[in-house]
């Protein structure tokens, strides 16, 4: 196996990437990607092509017979199918010797599979009874512990690349920028699956470069909710300015996706703590309104509230996996829940927390359904505030909801009032107020996903257009006197 010193990284870098980083050693975290010069937010620090890509293939035997093996021993099968599938399609052409007795495999180059192989994974000494039955019903002559390897070396190092059918793709230098929930990075998928990283903040010569291994909604999750999802899919604990206080940062120990409502001054302003022992988040914590420090017993009351929250929400989340909103919840039901949050005066959860967040989504959807518009106004304008206190930076979630939030004010003012239900009857100085409010933030929307994602990427030229489609609007219903134009079909009133 060829020796993948940091200097033949390096080398790789300089020939493939430009000689703007530098792959370093760094205590505690191995290779890191360090920038050589000075790079502006939005900037493209590189685009590099995939290692390899790899997606379910349901028309292949094999790839069936895999994902028969994990339905019928989910115990031993610790992944779904498509991580077995990965380290099977990384196979070389020597290795697939004999072939496989059931369905077909596609042989990877000697050459692309080193590079695979030395992307960031533990030391593989033995293989897993998973990947020895694979090996064994598939009849391949491989050794299950190369299997195994190329396994451990996907699910540590590979990006989402689609989703039907679902697919993996590995990059080679992208795989040694480290993860932050913070990031100054971001990448996604250019023409031709090329990884295209940009900068996600200013980023100075010496820095390292970061970006998120967690999708853009879950960054605004509690930071023990980002750190328990890393060490499931990526097995290592986040240490990150966002899930830990730094060294130059110490006394910023809460986390502001994690808020209470203060017992003494009623005001969400008790965070939890980033670091601290098991159910003891809260006990001490200090409001930061009027200074009232947390008994132990207060603290409890918070986090039994806060569990009973999540609990409701995880039965909401999967009832609405099968049917819509509006035919599993109540009025009863959304008041109830509604109570428990900070958006009420008794309310204990939130509002600057993520659980409440989760369930303002849910209830936009069900206000929407049930024709209730204002309610329906006010879900998206607290889940605006939320993610933008809880996230300090360009969000794509954030430009996601005000999209949203935007679509929804179009359609409420008369956008597309061919639909099933008729433009509400708004007075005067609520009309005012909601065209007020549509350019500015299809504005903030649009620069926050062009900076994060390029002014040729779908995420920014789809808002673009809804955009210039609600200005066309908004002039005719001004010229026309504040009256609806005739009934179109807006992908803006989608």
């Amino acid at each position: 196996m060829k020796d993948w010193s940091l200097d033949c990284i390096n080398e790789y870098c300089r020939e493939n990437i430009g000689g703007r980083f530098e792959c370093v050693l760094a205590e505690n975290k191995g290779r890191i990607m360090i920038a050589k010069e000075a790079i502006s937010q939005g900037e493209i620090l590189f685009e590099e092509p995939p290692l390899h890509i790899v997606a379910e293939d349901a028309n292949n035997e094999a790839f069936r017979t895999v994902k028969q093996l994990c339905e019928e021993d989910p115990d031993n099968f610790d992944y779904e199918p498509l991580w077995y599938w990965t380290a099977l399609c990384s196979l070389t052409e020597g290795q697939l010797k004999p072939p496989p007795k059931v369905g077909t495999l596609p042989a990877l180059s000697a050459q692309r599979q080193e590079r695979l192989l030395c992307l960031y994974h533990e030391p593989v000494k033995e293989a897993s009874d998973a990947v020895e039955k694979i090996v064994e019903t598939l009849g391949l002559g491989v050794n299950p512990v190369a299997v195994e390897d190329l396994l451990q070396a996907w699910i540590l190092n590979c990006f989402e690349h689609s989703e039907d059918p679902l697919g993996y793709s590995a990059y080679f230098a992208s795989s040694f920028v480290s993860h932050s929930c913070g990031a100054n990075a971001v990448w996604t998928e250019g023409d031709g699956d090329v990884h295209v990283v940009r900068a996600r903040k200013n980023i100075s010569p010496g820095d390292e470069v970061c970006i998120s291994y967690l999708p853009e909604d879950t960054l605004l999750h509690s930071a023990e909710a980002r750190k328990h999802s890393l060490k499931e899919t990526k097995l290592f604990v986040c240490t990150c300015d966002r899930c830990s206080p730094s060294a130059s940062n110490e006394h910023q120990n809460s986390d502001p996706c994690r808020g209470f409502r203060c017992p003494k001054c009623g005001e969400c302003a008790v965070f939890h703590r980033l670091v601290c022992d098991q159910g003891e988040g809260l006990k001490g914590a200090v409001c930061t309104s009027c200074a009232h420090q947390i008994s132990k017993s207060d603290g409890a009351k918070l986090l039994r509230m806060e569990a009973a929250l999540e609990e409701k929400l995880k039965k909401l989340d999967t009832a609405v996996e099968k049917r819509a909103i509006s035919k599993v919840m109540q009025d009863d039901q959304a008041q109830s829940l509604l109570r428990m949050i900070g958006d009420q005066p008794d309310g204990l959860v939130g509002p600057q927390h993520w659980l409440c967040d989760r369930l303002w989504e849910h209830l936009e959807t069900w206000y929407k359904q049930t024709g209730r518009r204002k309610d329906q106004r006010k879900m998206l304008m607290l889940r605006v505030d939320y993610q933008r206190k809880g996230y300090q930076g360009l969000s794509g979630t954030l430009a996601w909801t005000l999209e949203r939030e935007a679509s929804t004010l179009l359609t409420h003012l008369g956008m597309g009032s061919g639909s099933r239900t008729p433009p509400e009857a708004l007075d005067s100085e609520t009309e005012k107020e909601l065209v007020s409010r549509i350019v500015p933030i299809c504005q903030e929307s649009m620069q926050i996903l062009r900076l994060m994602f390029g002014s040729e990427h779908e995420h920014f030229t789809s808002v673009k257009d809804k955009f210039e489609e609600a200005l066309v609007f908004l002039k005719e219903r001004e010229e026309s006197g504040g009256l609806a134009r005739k009934p179109s079909k807006s992908k803006a009133a989608r």
